[in-house]
């Protein structure tokens, strides 16, 4: 890219990179020599940008506040993965000649390439009898197998620990049943926790119970939590289809990330037409985003008001300037002065006092968010935090260089218009 010359005087000129700097050293100077007459015409965009400042940052703290709680007590961030069984064909649900296999290494191959934080776990569920070996009694179970460490929050053992890492694997015989299971095996004792350490048989083998957690109210059924390895290496296991839940860090992530494992796994099985499928909770993403989106911008709109106000008070002060270097101007257009040259002076001190404005908002409008902040953490005893993004200061410089173009354009175009000869007889 060439820089063009801008003239000024009979022979000298200046690359359009110097023009610039130039122009912003001269108008930092107009600032400090009407430094408190500058700082009241600018103080709207100050209140502008701190209260814009400020919002942002609590509406990312509420944003964080809302994920997480979502995130703890619902499956909004999660989506379920799994192969398809049946199609609708001429408004029939008929089942599918041929399913993919849903191995669990080929899901630990799609969460490493996943371009997106997320971690996942492989489930196997089903129903079967399991028999207690002191009595030979049967029992109607409804168990799950999962792979471990566990991505979601499993149930916490009243008795016992919860299943580990180290549990799952082949020669592993851990689990972990709840308490109406734990009942069945404890006949004739008053505690559940003796049903810790006791052996159970399950799809033809043994498994040692470690942890017991509790029923959910009402629930009557006998339940079984077991490692997916253990599991896969039972003399009689069943081939119940796998399904896998992914969990992403962030909600954004959801939409994209369901359609790149539909599309990764698809890849795998090109000879089954939709072998798989992706459920997830897009329309509460999408609410939860929108309503976000919404509250920014209202907020925003009340606040540029604010900002409007701060950019007349910019034009007030360069109107000011120009008719008080009138004749300045005058003489500087009579020696030579390229117009641009005059343009490009006033436009550059116009971005300088917004800029100056802005930068004096970002600082108090920070201050003002941690402050708001420790307060509604203190009012609701929760921890609550304002979140500061690189977008903030980027809308800040927005702001602040928008303003400075559109409310100098006039003061700039008018002293670049300036008749040199009537300029100089008003000094």
């Amino acid at each position: 890219m060439r820089w063009h010359p801008i003239y000024f005087g009979a022979n000298a000129h200046y690359p359009m990179l110097t023009s610039v700097r130039t122009a912003f050293a001269e108008a930092f100077q107009n600032l400090r020599n009407n430094f408190f007459q500058t700082f009241l015409s600018v103080l709207g965009i100050i209140i502008g940008v701190a209260a814009l400042v400020a919002m942002l940052a609590i509406i990312d703290g509420l944003e964080k506040l809302a994920r997480e709680g979502i995130a703890a007590n619902s499956s909004m961030e999660s989506v379920l993965v799994r192969a398809r069984t049946s199609r609708r064909i001429d408004g029939v649900v008929v089942p599918m000649r041929e399913t993919a296999d849903l191995r669990r290494d080929l899901i630990d191959s799609m969460l490493l390439a996943m371009p997106y934080p997320a971690a996942g776990q492989s489930y196997l569920a089903g129903a079967t009898m399991v028999q207690r070996l002191d009595t030979s009694e049967a029992l109607a179970v409804r168990y799950t197998a999962a792979s471990l460490p566990f991505a979601e929050e499993a149930p916490t053992p009243t008795y016992g620990r919860q299943l580990e890492a180290a549990d799952d694997r082949p020669s592993g015989g851990s689990v972990v049943i709840n308490h109406v299971l734990a009942r069945r095996l404890v006949t004739g004792s008053d505690s559940l926790s003796a049903a810790l350490g006791q052996s159970i048989g399950i799809l033809g083998g043994e498994v040692e119970v470690v942890g017991i957690y509790p029923a959910e109210a009402g629930d009557e059924r006998m339940e079984a939590i077991l490692p997916l390895r253990v599991v896969e290496n039972l003399p009689e296991q069943q081939t119940s289809p796998l399904l896998a839940i992914v969990n992403f860090d962030r909600v954004e992530d959801i939409a994209p990330g369901r359609d790149f494992m539909l599309e990764w796994l698809g890849e795998r099985f090109a000879h089954i037409e939709d072998p798989v499928e992706a459920v997830a909770n897009l329309d509460l993403v999408k609410q939860l985003e929108l309503g976000f989106t919404v509250f920014r911008l209202v907020m925003s709109f009340l606040i540029g008001i604010a900002v409007v106000v701060g950019g007349v008070g910019v034009m007030n002060v360069l109107l000011m300037s120009i008719t008080e270097r009138t004749p300045e101007i005058g003489i500087r257009k009579a020696v030579g002065a390229d117009p641009r040259r005059i343009l490009a002076q006033f436009l550059s001190e116009s971005v300088a006092i917004s800029t100056l404005g802005s930068l004096i908002g970002l600082a108090v409008g920070s201050l003002a968010a941690v402050a708001i902040a420790a307060v509604i953490s203190l009012w609701l005893e929760t921890d609550f935090e304002a979140v500061f993004r690189l977008r903030t200061l980027a809308i800040v410089f927005g702001v602040a260089v928008v303003t400075g173009i559109v409310f100098g354009t006039y003061p700039a175009r008018r002293a670049a218009r300036l008749d040199p000869v009537a300029a100089i007889h008003r000094s």
